[in-house]
């Protein structure tokens, strides 16, 4: 194994996702919960975020009723026009 990466607050914010998702190669792993462990502010967005995903990924999906689904995609339309 290569030496640990240091890790940045700014490092862990962009690597978080595929931190939650498990798809980080070992070494990132490594080194970003060696941050975690010490870093009390990144600990905290982590476990939140965590949590949030967790809550999502149980909770029954549902269809989006046909009026509003048009009306984000109306409103999606015009939002790219302006752009």
């Amino acid at each position: 194994m290569g030496a640990k990466r240091k890790i940045t607050c700014q490092n862990f914010l962009e690597e978080m996702s595929d931190y939650i998702d498990g798809s980080l190669e070992e070494q990132v792993r490594v080194s970003i919960e060696a941050h975690l462990a010490k870093c009390p502010n990144c600990w905290v967005v982590f476990d939140e975020t965590r949590k949030t995903v967790e809550i999502f990924q149980s909770m029954e999906c549902k269809p989006l009723p046909e009026e509003v689904k048009d009306r984000l995609l109306a409103a999606l339309e015009q939002n790219w026009k302006k752009a």
